[in-house]
């Protein structure tokens, strides 16, 4: 849903890039913004995952990116509205370049940092290309898969009684 929302959003920004480049630059930035409500809303609610059968750093990124595992369809959506709003800008910035609009060419840098961070928060799975990284994601999943099953398990041997 905020993926769509980004595209339009974005879109308009980027069409107002010809016409009035102040607005589009403030129509990008309030809508990163505005993804860091539900970023602190999904760390807010985000559930205590570290076991003592994960390794240090598979708790380590399981406290990072806690939201992730424990909420992924919100987080992959919102960090899909985040690389979204980073392609936009990064457009807008270029667009910007060929007209000669120095400030917005700056604020497109920035922007293009500021988001690339954040998406990176909301769905580290985009980004991990780091080899040690992959390896620590794989290791959450399979025990995330294997808690559920034990868990199906276990209410489903309860009904059975």
């Amino acid at each position: 849903m905020f993926f769509a929302i980004a595209i339009a959003l974005g879109s308009i920004a980027l069409g107002a890039a010809f016409f009035a480049k102040v607005w589009s630059w403030a129509t990008l930035i309030l809508c990163a913004m505005l993804l860091l409500i539900p970023l602190s809303g999904l760390k807010a609610k985000k559930k205590d995952l570290r076991s003592k059968k994960l390794s240090e750093a598979a708790n380590a990124m399981l406290e990072r990116y806690g939201h992730y595992y424990s909420m992924p369809h919100a987080a992959k959506d919102f960090g899909r509205a985040a690389v979204v709003l980073h392609v936009f800008g990064t457009i807008t910035a270029i667009v910007n370049l060929f007209q000669g609009y120095w400030t917005g060419v700056a604020i497109g840098v920035s922007y293009f940092i500021a988001l690339g961070m954040l998406a990176r928060q909301f769905d580290p799975n985009n980004f991990l290309y780091d080899q040690g990284e992959k390896v620590i994601h794989e290791e959450i999943k399979a025990f995330l898969e294997r808690s559920a099953d034990e868990g199906i398990g276990r209410a489903s041997a309860k009904k059975k009684r």
